[in-house]
């Protein structure tokens, strides 16, 4: 009889056991769910990761290239000072499309302007022209003969902006002017157009100086000379007498070229009351 109580409240106690041992098998159960279900959570996470990285480092090599800032300059009307013979001088038509006047034309001419400043920096130093790296004997006649081409127009950009240097104005104008006639499309065309302005400059003819720099930002946007042209624009504002537009040219120089020669020169003017 004792034998069997003791088998009867051993296998009540068993059965009292059973109950949490459950509960806690159940609870494992659904943490070790949850567990799997948060790891397959990150896995996707981390392969959504990879690709959003790799659709960001494809679209940063098809975006384009930063291009050098091109200054916005204010319109303005004005009268052209008189011009003599082979003077340009920019203008708009009616519906906005930019005309340049030359020679006879420019004469007499109202021209609307598009009046940005311009920075003035110290002179870069001009590039050197390019040297045929192929022989005279082994290459093509045609060729030959565009290689003497290009050495002619170098020396000839070479001596108008030597004659400017040298205090030569008339004659650098003159010889800059055929520069541009002769070779429009050359690669030293905008450095050439900068230093008509620079000519006029030296003579202290700032109105024409003003346009010459002008034409150097609106023709050749992206040229080299864009910041020394633009910080000269500021400088011609200055000298004529309108400060607004000396301090808004000169401002902007500092903006779109910082760590730069014209900016630090256009900041230095800034100081100066």
């Amino acid at each position: 009889m004792t034998i069997t109580r003791h088998v009867f409240w051993v296998a009540l106690a068993s059965v009292g056991c059973a109950t949490p041992m459950k509960a806690m098998r159940e609870d494992n159960r659904r943490l070790s769910q949850s567990v799997a279900e948060l790891r397959a959570e990150r896995r996707a996470q981390d392969r959504k990761m990879r690709d959003l990285e790799h659709q960001l480092a494809l679209a940063k090599v098809k975006a384009p290239k930063d291009e050098a800032p091109i200054p916005v300059l204010p319109v303005e009307v004005v009268a052209p000072p008189a011009v003599g013979e082979g003077q340009r001088f920019a203008g708009m038509t009616d519906d906005g499309s930019e005309i340049i006047y030359e020679g006879d034309a420019a004469l007499g001419r109202a021209a609307v302007i598009d009046d940005t400043p311009t920075v003035e920096r110290p002179r870069a130093r001009d590039p050197e022209p390019r040297r045929a790296q192929v022989s005279a004997a082994r290459a093509p006649r045609n060729q030959v003969r565009s290689d003497a081409s290009l050495d002619a127009a170098g020396a000839d950009y070479r001596t108008a902006v030597e004659l400017v240097r040298g205090g030569k104005t008339d004659e650098a104008l003159v010889a800059l002017r055929a520069f541009l006639k002769s070779y429009p499309r050359h690669e030293y065309a905008d450095n050439a157009q900068y230093w008509l302005g620079e000519a006029f400059y030296a003579q202290k003819d700032y109105e024409h100086a003003l346009v010459e720099f002008r034409a150097t930002i609106e023709t050749y946007p992206r040229g080299n000379k864009v910041p020394d042209a633009l910080l000269k624009v500021g400088y011609c504002y200055g000298a004529l007498g309108k400060t607004d537009k000396a301090r808004a040219v000169l401002e902007q120089v500092v903006n779109l070229y910082p760590k730069t020669e014209p900016a630090a020169l256009a900041a230095k003017r800034l100081e100066t009351p």
